[in-house]
């Protein structure tokens, strides 16, 4: 594309395609409140045809002279969506712009934009971690420059900055203590991936519940989409043909919940009644939640808010230590989990 940027693809282009300006451009793929779903979804749509993401977007030029970089593995998701819903209520309330990039889960991708940020006026970074097994000195560079930076989620090695992390084992024990109520002991754990952050989480805290409250854990079991190139309707069938069969299923991300139950309900197993079907995800903006089904939640919402709380400090003080902020999780029980002990 010729745009007198020697190819780049930048926020006028994708407003010369809709129609529309390059504020409303800028505007939507900011997740501003006044631009509607269907303008968002227009502009992101193009953004992703003509590669918008691949490298540094045009809209990270503060408007207002200061800029917070938010970097998010994918915006497809109502999990980070949450997350940057809530860094952004925080951060307007401080008169900060954010600017949101799509990493595309590509550890790659995101040292690149670390190595850039000097040149776009970026104040402080929050960077959602999509990988635990990034390297270790991943934010050296931006240590030694003194850039205030949060991760939302942590590797396993060290990371020398402040994190923001969801205590999974808060929601995990609500969720085990009423299925053991209720005479339900074989679980699956349907998941994304297990080098994912959260993940790791979910597992470590399901193996613990239940050495707690039963004393066993050969009654949980672990199955991956590995980054959706697996049928969900596969791993289904392969988790209800089991000799043991679960008794409930927990599926990270509500529209995998839903698929879930669907295959059940076309193979003739009664939900809950044959077998529950609980969803790992976030309630806020996910509309599906507004009916029946039961909920082991993670705390987006909170932890981008937290997260750019934290970032704050560190702009006011860049002496400030580290700090490990931890969000409890909760389980909401419905009509896909409920039955009477």
């Amino acid at each position: 594309m010729t745009n007198g940027k020697k190819g780049k693809v930048g926020v006028q282009d994708i407003a010369d395609i809709l129609n529309i300006s390059a504020s409303t451009v800028s505007r939507a793929l900011n997740d501003h409140p006044r631009i509607s779903k269907d303008t968002k979804d227009k502009v992101l749509q193009v953004a992703r045809r003509l590669g918008y993401f691949s490298g540094m977007p045009d809209f990270a030029a503060p408007e207002r002279g200061e800029v917070i970089a938010l970097m998010v593995p994918s915006l497809e998701y109502a999990f980070y969506r949450e997350v940057i819903y809530g860094a952004r209520d925080y951060l307007e309330k401080k008169d900060y712009d954010i600017s949101i990039f799509d990493t595309r889960k590509s550890d790659k991708y995101v040292s690149g934009l670390f190595g850039k940020y000097k040149n776009f006026g970026i104040s402080g970074i929050i960077h959602v971690v999509s990988d635990r097994t990034i390297p270790a000195g991943f934010y050296s560079g931006l240590i030694d420059d003194a850039m205030p930076v949060v991760s939302v989620f942590e590797p396993e090695s060290e990371t020398g900055i402040s994190s923001v992390l969801p205590d999974m084992f808060n929601g995990v024990y609500q969720s085990v203590k009423y299925l053991q109520s209720v005479g339900v002991n074989r679980v699956a754990l349907l998941l994304e991936h297990e080098n994912c952050p959260v993940d790791h989480q979910i597992v470590s805290s399901f193996l613990s519940a239940y050495e707690s409250v039963s004393g066993n854990t050969e009654d949980v079991s672990f199955f991956y989409t590995e980054m959706e190139s697996k049928s969900s309707d596969r791993i289904v069938a392969e988790i209800i043909g089991r000799d043991e069969r679960p008794e409930v299923i927990f599926v990270k991300n509500v529209t995998s919940s839903f698929e879930v139950i669907s295959y059940l309900q076309r193979e003739g197993i009664d939900v809950p009644g044959d077998m529950m079907v609980i969803t790992i995800d976030t309630v806020s903006g996910t509309k599906q939640l507004s009916g029946n089904m039961s909920l082991l939640k993670i705390p987006a919402y909170e932890m981008g808010y937290k997260a750019a709380q934290v970032l704050m400090a560190q702009l006011a003080n860049p002496k400030t230590d580290k700090k490990i902020s931890v969000i409890p999780s909760n389980f909401i029980l419905k009509g896909s989990a409920m039955r009477m002990g």
